[in-house]
């Protein structure tokens, strides 16, 4: 369930004055959503020298030690800022790796992590196995159709469904305005619907 912004604003006040609790509660909220820029971003071919993971947590480790120098107050202005440190890992993974292996990486590449959709998955224990992997199926369909749209469509939809920000903060986050967030969910929402249909997964 969505927390109301003024328990947004308190947790993220009690990070700023160093409650671990809050801290681990805000960057937890964050992680597949980090992930999946991680992914985005990392120059192709390095995933077999360091893998999005590795930057996400180096992110986390950057920014604990900076939160308390955060002035922002809203979930878009935390995520933005978590995101231009996320950016400058980026840069030294990118420049840190860049070259320095001949071998074909491709070879290598890691599978991609699903980036946890909002979807419950069915346990064992209470659903049949074709159920369960109905389920599984589903979630896979989802994540492939997000992941076929532009990269900020598919950011606008995380931002707003998956972690339930504001248009104004899905702005901040992306910065735009709230009004040309809004119609790029808009528009990322129709995009999405039509590669479930074509996947396989409309209704």
């Amino acid at each position: 369930m969505e927390s109301p912004p003024n328990a947004w604003e308190l947790r993220i006040d009690a990070a700023r004055r160093g409650d671990r609790d809050a801290i681990d509660e805000l960057f937890h909220s964050l992680r597949a959503y980090l992930h999946r820029r991680a992914e985005q971003q990392l120059d192709a071919g390095l995933s077999v020298k360091v893998s999005p993971s590795d930057i996400v947590q180096e992110t986390f480790l950057r920014a604990f030690e900076a939160i308390g120098g955060f002035k922002g107050t809203t979930r878009g202005e935390l995520i933005a800022w978590v995101q231009s440190i996320l950016r400058h890992r980026l840069q030294t993974a990118n420049r840190r790796f860049r070259g320095t292996d001949k071998r074909n990486l491709a070879r290598e590449q890691r599978q991609p992590n699903l980036s946890g959709w909002n979807i419950a998955l069915v346990s064992a224990h209470q659903e049949t196995p074709s159920r369960v992997l109905m389920a599984h199926e589903e979630q896979q369909r989802l994540e492939a159709a997000l992941r076929s749209l532009r990269p900020r469509q598919e950011l606008a939809i995380r931002l707003r469904n998956e972690l339930h920000l504001s248009f104004d903060e899905v702005g901040k986050a992306l910065d735009c305005s709230e009004e040309a967030a809004q119609k790029l969910w808009a528009r990322a929402v129709k995009r999405l619907a039509s590669q479930l249909s074509a996947l396989g997964g409309g209704t």
